[in-house]
């Protein structure tokens, strides 16, 4: 007598296979929101740029980062002085894809790095000099590339421009309503 599967058999298989791919096909299918993934990595970026600036004796050495401009560390060559000297320090921890340009402003960028994001300083100061906190903007998919828009715009749904803002002690802010969720929300990355 051959032994062989009775039909109520093969339906419980089926119903638990199917059970079980629609539970692995609903995580495999969630798209991460790829603003949130590039803006945590130009914070932790931003963190790691600043935590080397303040263990640099060459940079640091007057104790804070609004001392910086006091420093007589060339940086790639130059002795950059003034709103240029933060930019190209912090830049020169990151892989920079092509120019820095550290006279534009903080309205025009400054720089991009290899992963697409387009990064707009020197701090916005007019002095030249590192004031108590000062912002970092960046456009986290690169400044081609739409919705270009500001987190906290009222107007601006998926915003992938964001500010980050450095103490002269390297403690970092955001202000963004958006950005706060973003780094507050470290487990869930899909939308």
């Amino acid at each position: 007598m051959k032994k062989a599967f009775t039909l109520s058999e093969m339906l419980v298989c089926i119903a638990i296979m199917a059970a079980l791919v629609t539970l692995f096909l609903s995580t495999i299918k969630a798209k991460p929101n790829s603003n949130m993934v590039m803006f945590r990595k130009a914070y932790n970026i931003t963190a790691n740029a600043v935590y080397e600036m303040l263990q640099s004796a060459a940079f640091y050495e007057n104790g804070l980062l609004s001392n910086l401009d006091k420093t007589s560390q060339s940086v790639e060559g130059e002795n950059p002085s003034g709103k240029s000297k933060f930019c190209k320090i912090f830049a020169s921890y990151l892989n920079t894809a092509g120019n820095v340009n550290c006279n534009s402003g903080n309205k025009n960028e400054s720089f991009s790095t290899l992963d697409g994001i387009t990064w707009y300083l020197p701090p916005a100061t007019t002095s030249g000099t590192f004031s108590s906190k000062e912002t970092v903007k960046v456009d986290v998919n690169g400044s081609s590339n739409p919705p270009n828009c500001k987190d906290g715009d009222a107007n601006c749904k998926t915003p992938d421009i964001f500010e980050i803002q450095i103490s002269d002690i390297g403690k970092m802010y955001v202000t963004g309503e958006y950005a706060k969720k973003y780094l507050q929300n470290t487990r869930n990355i899909a939308k």
